[in-house]
């Protein structure tokens, strides 16, 4: 199966496009079930279904998966409690923006991580970057917000989880490293909603309305997006994967737009096509990029 071996460069973007197409889809269902879930609940109603779901895939896992689990799972969380905090003060858009600045954290950290980076992912890293400005500016958001802090700790907590993946995923089995950090993502999301359950109880939309959103959202949103991003930055370097992830809002705006009637003004589709340049600049061959191939081949 591709999803138990290092898949190729080429499959590898696919995958992550396929990523960011299902996290796309995630914008109206988490609008939705926001109604009725708090943020805290809904992050471990996501993360405690998908760790159910690979538990079986854990037996027998190494110390040294769980050394290297433990960090991508506390970034993996830091990264949603920050978003969850910060978009309740602030537009999607703004917050969509500001997160999008992993774009440029990635190229800009690796050569303090030793590693070069060629002239065209930062140029295509910065179009990424100006084309989510693009779809997402709006005149009545320049006003600094706290939300604006806690959203930039997601976009820099987010980097570091990329990089960090890029590390260790060559290392471990896609289907362990990937349960091992979803479980630590829903242990420390129980942990942040415990309180609430603690008081109020277990929340009646769990079993109501927000079920299947929710099971959607844990099962495909969360585990299968979680796995597919494992397996693809095995063979996809971490540069490029950092502008594939920038399609997110672009899919975010078109599921929008047939789920729930948001209208894509000019600005959403001149950003959209700022994205889809960047892609396709941050896919130009390059040494880094023939390095990558060579190494998948030595290990194949």
């Amino acid at each position: 199966m591709i999803l138990l071996k290092t898949p190729s460069q080429t499959v590898g973007v696919m995958l992550l496009v396929l990523v960011t197409l299902i996290w796309g889809t995630t914008f109206p269902g988490v609008k939705i079930v926001t109604k009725t879930l708090s943020p805290a609940e809904l992050v471990a109603a996501r993360f405690l279904l998908s760790t159910l779901l690979f538990l079986p895939f854990l037996r027998g896992s190494s110390l040294t998966l769980w050394r290297d689990a433990l960090p991508l799972g506390a970034l993996l969380f830091v990264t949603f409690l920050t978003q969850a905090i910060g978009i309740q003060s602030i537009s999607s858009g703004r917050a969509a923006f500001i997160t999008g600045l992993n774009v440029i954290f990635v190229p800009l950290a690796l050569p303090f991580l030793g590693k070069s980076v060629p002239k065209v992912a930062f140029l295509a890293a910065f179009l990424a970057l100006a084309g989510i400005g693009v779809m997402s500016f709006d005149a009545q958001t320049f006003k600094f917000s706290l939300g604006d802090l806690w959203t930039l700790g997601c976009a820099i907590s987010y980097a570091a989880y990329i990089l960090l993946l890029d590390r260790v995923s060559r290392h471990h089995s896609s289907l362990q490293l990937s349960g091992a950090q979803i479980s630590v993502v829903g242990v420390l999301a129980g942990l942040w909603a415990l309180p609430g359950v603690l008081e109020h109880g277990i929340p009646k939309a769990l079993l109501g309305s927000s079920l299947l959103p929710v099971l959607y959202l844990g099962l495909v949103a969360a585990g299968l997006t979680t796995l597919l991003q494992t397996t693809a930055q095995k063979a996809v370097p971490v540069f490029q994967a950092a502008v594939l992830y920038s399609l997110e809002p672009v899919f975010a705006a078109v599921f929008s737009y047939w789920w729930l009637g948001e209208v894509l003004n000019l600005n959403g589709w001149i950003g959209a096509g700022l994205v889809l340049l960047a892609m396709i600049l941050s896919q130009i061959p390059t040494r880094e990029t023939n390095v990558k191939a060579r190494e998948l081949e030595v290990g194949a």
